[in-house]
C-alpha cells in the first residue's frame, strides 16, 4: 500500500515541531497510529518556574493543566502552589499565599486574583507589592498588568518602569517594542512561548517570516486559546469560512472575530452588538466601520478621533485591489499605495476618505469600486497575549470583587 503523502508530511511537521519545542525524541509513529505525543515525552522544566506567569511557557505544548499538575506531583518539584493554581483551587491558594510575604509569593497572589477575576483585590495587591518591595520589578509588572485590564492608560508608565528594572526579560522588551511600533525591533532568540513570538511578528510585516508561514505556525498551536483566536481571525481575514460563535466565550479576540464575520456579511447592526466594548484601537476601528457602512458619519468621525488620541501614530492608508471591494475599511496594509495622517483629513474623516479614494481611482485609472482603505494602529492584542489568557478568562468570567 502506497504511503499517504499528507500523512508523511504531517509526520515530518510533527518531528520539526517536537525539535522546535524542545521535546525528547521518539520513534516515528506508524502510519495507522495517531499523531499525538504522550505527555511523558515532553521535557517540561518545572525547576525553572518562579512565578505563575512562567506557566505560560507550557502553553506551547498540547497538554492540559491537570496533566501538567500531575506531572509536577510525580516529579521532584515541591512547590505545591503551582499545581493548586493549575487546578483552579484559587480560594485555598489565596489563603496559602497570604501567609507568605516575599515578593514572589505576593506576585503569585496577584496572578491568582487576576485568574479569579477579582480585580479590586488584584489592584490592591499590586500596589502593596510595589510599596513593600520598591526595588522589585514584579510590583510594576503587576500594576501595569491590572491597569491594562482596567483600561487605565497609566499601565504604560508602569510597564516602562518594569522594563527599566528588569533588563533581562527579553520577551517583555520585544513585546513592548512591537506594541510601540519600534522600527528597530529585533526578533529575540528564545525557546519559550513561541506561540507568542509568532503572534507578535504578525505586526512586523513580512521582514521576519511571510504571513502565510506565520499563519501555519500559529494554527499548528490552535490548542492554545490565544493561538486559536489568532488562527480563527487569520482565516477569516483570508476569506476562509470559520465558525461564528467563539470557542472560548471569554476571549476578546474571538468575539471580535464574530463581529468581523457579521460585518463582512453586511450585518452591520448585529456586528455592533457582538463587538466587545473595549478601548482598544482595533475594536474601536471595527465599531467605526459599522457606523461608516451605516452612513452614520458623526459616530465614525468621533471614533477615529478617539483612536488617534490613544495612538498618535495611527494613520489611514489607501489600497487598490484587482477585485471589487466588498467590505470597506478592511484593506490589507501590504496593498497600500498611499498613507495619510488623520490630521490631514480635517474633522470629517468619512467624507474626506471617500473623496480621497475617488481621487486615487481617477489618478490610477481604476474604478472606485476597486479602491479601499484601512488603518494602521497599535496592536493592543499583543499585550493581552503577553499578560496571558487566564487574565482574560478571569476578567470576563470572574467574580470582579
Amino acid at each position: 500500500m502506497e504511503e499517504d503523502p499528507k500523512l508523511k508530511a504531517a509526520l515530518e511537521l510533527k518531528k520539526k515541531i517536537e525539535k522546535d519545542l524542545g521535546l525528547e525524541s521518539e520513534k516515528a509513529s506508524q502510519p495507522k497510529e495517531t499523531l499525538s505525543v504522550r505527555a511523558s515525552s515532553y521535557n517540561l522544566d518545572f525547576n525553572s518556574l518562579t512565578t505563575f506567569s512562567d506557566l505560560y511557557d507550557f502553553s506551547d505544548f498540547d497538554i492540559g493543566d491537570e496533566k501538567i499538575a500531575s506531572m509536577m506531583e510525580s516529579s521532584n518539584f515541591d512547590k505545591k502552589e503551582f499545581s493548586m493554581f493549575l487546578r483552579k483551587r484559587y480560594d485555598d491558594l489565596i489563603a496559602t499565599l497570604k501567609k507568605k510575604k516575599d515578593d514572589i509569593s505576593m506576585y503569585n497572589l496577584f496572578i491568582t486574583y487576576m485568574a479569579k477575576g477579582s480585580l479590586k483585590e488584584a489592584l490592591k495587591t499590586s500596589i502593596e507589592l510595589k510599596n513593600t518591595y520598591p526595588l522589585s520589578p514584579l510590583g510594576y509588572l503587576a500594576l501595569s498588568h491590572v491597569l491594562f485590564f482596567l483600561e487605565d492608560e497609566r499601565w504604560q508608565e508602569s510597564f516602562k518602569i518594569y522594563l527599566s528594572m528588569d533588563k533581562d526579560d527579553r520577551l517583555a522588551a520585544f513585546v513592548w517594542k512591537v506594541f510601540k511600533e519600534d522600527e528597530g525591533v529585533k526578533f529575540p532568540k528564545m525557546s519559550s512561548r513561541k506561540y507568542m513570538l509568532d503572534i507578535a511578528m504578525l505586526s512586523l510585516g513580512e521582514r521576519f517570516l511571510p504571513r502565510d508561514v506565520l499563519a501555519e505556525r500559529i494554527c499548528a498551536r490552535a490548542f492554545n486559546p490565544c493561538s486559536h483566536a489568532f488562527c480563527k481571525l487569520l482565516n477569516l481575514e483570508s476569506g476562509i469560512e470559520v465558525e461564528k460563535e467563539p470557542k472560548n466565550s471569554y476571549c476578546y479576540l474571538e468575539n471580535y472575530a464574530k463581529s468581523l464575520f457579521l460585518y463582512k456579511k453586511g450585518e452591520y447592526s448585529k456586528a455592533l452588538l457582538a463587538l466587545p466594548k473595549l478601548r482598544d484601537p482595533k475594536f474601536l476601528y471595527l465599531e467605526g466601520l459599522c457606523h461608516y457602512a451605516l452612513d452614520e458619519k458623526d459616530a465614525f468621525n468621533a471614533i477615529v478621533k478617539e483612536i488617534v488620541k490613544m495612538d498618535p501614530k495611527a494613520s489611514f492608508f489607501i489600497s487598490i485591489s484587482q477585485e471589487e471591494v466588498k467590505s470597506f475599511g478592511l484593506a490589507e496594509e501590504g496593498s497600500a499605495v498611499l498613507y495619510v495622517s488623520p490630521s490631514k483629513l480635517g474633522n470629517d474623516y468619512q467624507n474626506a476618505l471617500r473623496k480621497l479614494m475617488f481621487e486615487v481611482a481617477n489618478m490610477r485609472g481604476y474604478s472606485p469600486s476597486h479602491v479601499n482603505f484601512g488603518m494602521k494602529m497599535r496592536n493592543y492584542q499583543i499585550m493581552r497575549v503577553f499578560f496571558g489568557f487566564k487574565s482574560c478568562k478571569g476578567v470576563n468570567e470572574g467574580d470582579k470583587r
